[in-house]
Order: C-alpha cells, then structure tokens, then sequence
C-alpha cells in the first residue's frame, strides 16, 4: 500500500508549481482531515476513524528546477460496541520530489525519495486499525503508515497534436526490505514490489470548456512476506473529466475507473477488483468566496459480483485572506458494502472535514 495525501493538498499545491518562477513562489500547505465511517449496526457495528494533518512544502528554486516535501501526522482507531479494539498513530514517511523542466517546458525529469520516517513494525494490537485504512473504496488520506525507504523516476513530456494536446509518461519504484509485523514477539520482513506506470493524457477546449482523459497502467512485481512472495494484481486507471461553463457558474463532470487484475495472495488467488466513480461539482463565487458542491457515486465489484455502492455529498468553499487561502470542506457518505459470498448487505454511513490552509 501507498500513502495516500487527499487530492484537495495536491490539487492546491499544483497551481504554484505550474506557474511558480522562484523561490518567491515557495509555499507552506497543511490540511487537517477527518474521515469517519460506521459500519453496520447494532451490536456489530464498528467505526473506522482517522484524523491526518498532511504537510506539503512548495520550493521553486527556479521557473525549471522545483522540490516538494510531503508528510503526515496520522491517528486511526477502530471502534466496536463504542470501545476502541484497536488504534495506531503516528508521523508517517516523508517524500521528496524534485522535478527538472527541459526544453520549452515538454519534457520533464521526476526523482523521488520515500524516507522511512513513519511506523513499520506493527503489533498485534494495532494490526486491525494498520489493515482498514488500506481500501480502495473507502478513502482515507492516510492508507498506510510507512512502505520503508523507496526510490522512482520518472519521465514526462507532452506536445500539441492539431487541437489536442498529448502527453506521455514513465516511472519506477524500487522499494527496500523492512519490518512490517509483530507476531509472537518476532519480526516478519516486508518487501514492496516494484512498480512499473505507464500513462497517456490527453486534453483540448472545447467550446468554453475542456476535457481531458487519461490512462495509466501500473504493473507490479512480486510482495514478499518473509519467506513467501505474492503479487497484488497490476492495475490500470482510466479517467476523464469535462468542464464548462453554465451561465454565472462553472460544471465540472469527471469519472474514473480503477481495475485491479488478478493476483496471488497467501493460501490461494487475489480475486480481480473494479472500483468506478463518477462525480459531479459546480463552482461559483458568492461575494468574493467561492463555493464547489458536489455529488459523487461509487461502485465496487469483486471477481464480477458486487462489494459495495458508496454516494458522497461534498462542500467545498476556497477563501482568500492576504497571504492565507482558505480551502474548508465537509461531506456525508451513505451505502451499502455487500458479502462476496452470500449477497448480504450491510450498511454503511460516513462525514468527513478538512480545513486546508495554504501560505505563501
């Protein structure tokens, strides 16, 4: 699993670093999130919750040479009959991502580093809070507490092509061996597969709009647990979105399709996963604050039968005040996680908040 920093931190630290010319761009990011979800009811119902304060430093040394840091502080719990069974929390790993321009801006050159500086071995008792957090289809800004010392590069240039413009792009991560768990006192040894991406994206106006679509291919090579080696499926990621305006306002429908092939996991086969989602936002601005609410439907199917529908309602406000902008949000979930199995169905709720807070 990867750490996962909320698209809101990313989405608000790009625009700096497309347009930044100096040091004199440089930003400072943090944005404090909470993700709760219950999970059945009555005497089964749990509650899985996390709070996470990502860290996104911005260093535009120059108009094409850029650095960005990232970290996290997390804390995830996991509550049964209203008492906590299990909970773990903590500083995660920290990235370093230097991107180097070349050319007129179409060919970029991408080196990073993942710094062990979070959790790795993980005891019994904090297992179950470590696993939930690792899912697909319920979101967490935090999906794992560290993936040991780990390094990608990467390459990217993109081009005109009549009216669209096209782009392409190619990474690896190499990932080192570390201490993942605790049983019985003793250490069992981790080490992440490496990762091979692929990814095309293309993008053109349309009328006063844009649409763009892209398809990345991930394939991986084999986990190893101890003595055993496995393999998590490779996974392929379509996307696409579509924005315009609409009188005073501006629509924004986008999708995407995440699907995990076939894997080996221990005593058998990882079954192939398919998580959709489509969504659907307007942006407006009500006495110089701008207002995006949105609306998002989820799909998940497991080996062909159904795992789960999630539908998520989202507000989110973007305020500017002096050097500070402002960029509040919250969120319901409601849906269904079903059995594999049998059919059967159980229900599940969540809200969600965050506040981020960019300087610069």
């Amino acid at each position: 699993m990867r750490i996962l920093i909320a698209a809101s931190v990313l989405a608000v630290a790009l625009p700096t670093l497309a347009t930044a010319q100096g040091m004199q761009d440089a930003a400072v990011i943090i944005a404090p999130q909470m993700t709760n979800y219950t999970i059945g009811t009555g005497a089964s119902k749990r509650t899985i919750s996390q709070t996470a304060i990502p860290i996104v430093f911005v260093l535009p040394f120059t108009d094409r040479f850029s650095m960005d840091v990232t970290t996290a502080y997390a804390i995830s719990d996991v509550k049964s009959g209203g008492a906590s069974v299990s909970k773990i929390n903590g500083l995660t790993d920290t990235q370093v991502r230097a991107n180097i321009s070349v050319g007129s801006d179409a060919v970029i050159f991408t080196v990073g580093l993942n710094l062990p500086t979070g959790q790795y071995t993980i005891p019994p008792e904090q297992q179950d809070a470590a696993g939930q957090i690792g899912n697909d289809f319920l979101n967490y800004p935090v999906s794992s507490m560290g993936n040991g010392f780990a390094g990608t590069g990467g390459i990217a240039f993109a081009r005109p092509v009549g009216s669209w413009n096209v782009g392409a792009g190619a990474s690896v991560r190499k990932s080192t061996e570390f201490a993942a768990f605790e049983v019985s006192s003793a250490e069992y040894r981790f080490t992440p597969a490496d990762e091979f991406r692929l990814r095309l994206s293309m993008d053109r106006p349309v009328g006063q709009g844009q649409v763009d679509f892209g398809l990345s291919y991930s394939a991986f090579g084999e986990d190893v647990a101890d003595t055993t080696s496995y393999s998590t499926g490779d996974r392929l990621i379509a996307t696409g979105s579509w924005s315009f305006p609409v009188r005073s306002a501006n629509l924004f429908l986008s999708g995407w399709n995440l699907y995990r092939m076939e894997g080996q996991r221990l005593g058998g086969v990882s079954p192939k996963e398919n998580v959709a989602n489509i969504s659907a936002g307007l942006s407006f601005t009500v006495k110089q604050v701008v207002v995006q609410p949105n609306i998002e439907t989820r799909l998940w199917q497991v080996d062909g039968a159904r795992a789960g529908n999630l539908v998520n309602l989202g507000m989110r406000l973007r305020v500017d005040a002096g050097k500070f902008t402002l960029y509040p949000s919250a969120g319901y979930s409601i849906g269904t996680l079903y059995s594999t199995v049998d059919g059967t169905g159980t229900d599940v709720t969540g809200v969600r908040g965050s506040l981020t807070l960019r300087w610069n």
